[in-house]
């Protein structure tokens, strides 16, 4: 009886061929059924074989693809194609602007306060305007809107760059209280020595410094304006 039991449990194989019966096949039934059984386990391993070499491929292209997502200027490196990307969520300060960490140009000075006074004042970071990629500070209302009613009149030339040294064609940090006002623009220079200097031969400077600032603007798609002399 145990026999019986542990034949009928063990004598199939994928489905449809009787191993234990094999035993009352003539030869040439067990050679059919012996090679039904091999081809079968054929199949199978070949299916099992192609299944894992598609994942195997799979993976490492997914990864692959997912870090040329996070990091698409390796796309320009390896394939030789330019790639705009922004590296960071926040994007990179204007390089034509002389701004801080804040966007804050002037190091916060009131640009209307140099034509009303006469003199660099303070503003206030609470009286405060954003105008073409910068933040103004102002010392009191009345300034920040006359600002905003006439911006161009009271902005410092070449993004509040040094105007001395952009004249050698070098782009540097300024002091807001080293200025001047010539035609109603306002320059600022890194030092009070640099602004004597650029006061010295103003018109012959502004028009170098207007060669070095126009090209660079042109090429990043900014408009022409020459605010030197006309």
């Amino acid at each position: 009886m145990r026999e019986e039991i542990w034949n009928k449990q063990n004598s199939t194989v994928h489905g449809d061929v009787d191993l234990h019966s094999m035993n009352n096949f003539s030869s040439p039934q067990f050679g059919l059924q012996a090679r039904k059984l091999y081809h079968r386990l054929l199949r199978t391993q070949w299916i099992s074989l192609v299944a894992g070499l598609s994942a195997a491929i799979a993976v490492p292209s997914i990864l692959n693809a997912g870090s040329l997502f996070l990091n698409p200027s390796k796309i320009g490196k390896d394939k030789g194609i330019v790639v705009l990307a922004e590296q960071s969520v926040r994007p990179a300060p204007n390089a034509r602007l002389n701004v801080d960490r804040n966007d804050v140009i002037l190091k916060g000075y009131d640009p209307v306060a140099y034509f009303t006074r006469h003199q660099a004042v303070k503003g206030k970071p609470a009286i405060q305007t954003r105008f073409g990629g910068a933040i103004y500070y102002f010392a009191s209302v009345a300034n920040k809107v006359a600002f905003t009613r006439n911006p161009s009149k009271y902005l410092p030339q070449y993004g509040g760059f040094c105007a001395y040294h952009l004249t050698k064609g070098e782009l540097k940090d300024s002091d807001p209280t080293a200025f001047l006002i010539y035609k109603g623009k306002l320059y600022v220079c890194s030092a009070a020595d640099s602004a004597k200097e650029f006061r010295s031969n103003i018109d012959q400077n502004i028009r170098k410094a207007d060669d070095y600032w126009v090209p660079a603007s042109r090429t990043q798609g900014q408009p022409y304006n020459r605010f030197g002399p006309q």
